[in-house]
């Protein structure tokens, strides 16, 4: 273009300014581009499907009543049938632990029980053999499980070789290149053998901050707790009855006590507001930096327009029109936020790779580069339009003035 030497020379003149405005665009650019993504992940993880029946699912601890292990036994299956018994419900079960309650227990995963490390870890979830239908889970291979499948165990092992329902993504752990794979073949839960009978799609786990949330091992077998956790599947529509007649139903026993009645849709809000607070304020800063950029070109742009009145004049009196002043300055002004990006997309690769090594995060993927550049770019342009115009109203009288 015909402008852009005019224009570099002129930067080169006054380096000050526009080297600051470039630095401003470069750090802005990184934090920006850093921010995004940050935003994205967390937009990703709070919308993680979960497999279950949000809508339907409710949960609650309760005490069990009985000398031994064979009378609290008895009573809780007696408490169970009779929760089954319900109008409103559709299903229940016992579980060692509650999707998204952040109370829960898991094993390390092997494939060889001689291995010195884990392949992966999960969370481990036990309960009677009508878990996937009271979950609701998709199972998408293999085979759930049935009464003939299902025990009782007071210490938290998975010593029954009875079989286990794993989820897709562990799946995919354990066999990268073909998570069909995984169906019929056996791992090893610490160091206990289990053969994968069936593969549900998806299904989050007890802590919505872990990074393995979707690895998840089903085991057909009621463990006893002091205080046993209940999952309930209400019929369609009659989740807040379902709770309501449940309650009633169980506190006929004076005895009893029942704590943390809470429906899936009150524990997933509970357990991502971390997420969504940090959702939240990476927003806040994404549209802070936009406005910072927009407020330092907009100022570098009005400053050099006032400093440049007589040259603009100049400009004017030999004839160059409006439209040409306008595109000088807009010009003037995206050749610097260029530069600023040039150098921003140095910085955030550096930064990046230190962010990598260190909080062993991904990297940044390239299209986030591409997207926080054209967010600045057309930061910059939208600034420096309201100096372009007031450059372009200069009278070529201003030409004659002395300065």
């Amino acid at each position: 273009m015909k402008d852009l030497k005019p224009i570099i020379k002129s930067l080169l003149h006054s380096k000050m300014a526009p080297l600051l405005i470039i630095l401003q665009v470069a750090v802005t650019f990184t934090i920006l581009v850093n921010s995004i993504y940050l935003m994205v992940e967390k937009h990703a993880d709070i919308n993680n499907p979960s497999g279950l029946a949000e809508e339907s699912l409710f949960s609650f601890q309760m005490s069990i009543n009985g000398e031994d292990m064979d009378e609290k036994v008895a009573n809780l299956y007696r408490d169970l049938e009779s929760i089954r018994a319900l109008e409103s419900v559709a299903e229940v079960t016992t579980v060692s632990s509650i999707p998204l309650s952040h109370r829960g227990g898991g094993f390390e995963i092997r494939l060889d029980p001689n291995e010195s490390g884990y392949i992966t870890k999960a969370a481990f979830f036990t309960g009677g053999h009508q878990i996937i239908e009271t979950m609701e889970l998709n199972l998408i291979a293999g085979e759930g499980f049935s009464l003939i499948d299902e025990g009782v165990m007071s210490t938290f092992l998975a010593d029954r070789a009875v079989g286990i329902v794993i989820t897709k993504a562990l799946a995919q752990e354990l066999y990268p290149e073909d998570w069909h794979k995984a169906l019929g073949k056996t791992v090893y839960l610490n160091q206990s053998p289990q053969t994968i009978r069936g593969i549900v799609e998806h299904m989050v786990g007890p802590w919505s901050f872990w990074p393995q949330k979707n690895n998840n091992v089903i085991y057909p077998t009621i463990f006893i707790m002091g205080d046993m956790n209940v999952l309930v599947k209400a019929h369609k529509g009659q989740r807040e009855k379902s709770m309501r007649d449940v309650v009633e139903l169980l506190m006929q026993d004076p005895s009893r006590y029942i704590d943390e009645l809470k429906s899936m849709s009150e524990l997933k809000e509970t357990a991502y507001q971390a997420q969504n607070a940090a959702y939240t304020t990476l927003q806040a800063v994404i549209l802070g930096l936009s406005l910072i950029t927009m407020l330092g070109v907009f100022g570098q742009a009005r400053f050099t327009v006032l400093k440049r009145r007589k040259q603009i004049g100049t400009m004017r009196a030999l004839g160059a029109s409006r439209v040409e002043i306008i595109r000088y300055f807009t010009l003037e002004n995206a050749f610097i936020t260029a530069c600023g990006i040039a150098i921003g997309v140095i910085l955030t690769i550096l930064a990046n790779n230190l962010i990598v090594e260190h909080f062993a995060l991904s990297p940044v993927p390239v299209p986030y580069i591409i997207y926080g550049g054209v967010i600045i770019f057309i930061a910059g342009l939208v600034a420096v339009i309201q100096p372009s115009i007031k450059a372009s109203n200069v009278s070529p009288a201003e030409a004659t003035r002395s300065v």
